[in-house]
């Protein structure tokens, strides 16, 4: 039954509210506790890191030849 459906079967009027105000007031105060509601938050611009000089590789050390 849709609310226009509800008012109408009980002759009540067009801008009668389905929810109890006070009632409405708690779960608006519950959804803007959890954060809903809101536009979500821009991210931050990611910043380039500083290319990372390369270390000069290590000879790698010589195999001894077996005799």
């Amino acid at each position: 039954m849709s609310p226009d459906e509800y008012r109408s079967a009980f002759g009540l009027k067009a801008d009668y509210p389905i929810v109890a105000p006070n009632y409405s007031e708690q779960r608006s105060a519950l959804a803007k506790s959890a954060g809903l509601g809101r536009k979500p938050a821009e991210p931050e611009p990611v910043k380039k890191a500083a290319p990372k000089k390369h270390a000069a590789k290590k000879a790698a050390p010589k195999a001894e030849a077996a005799e």
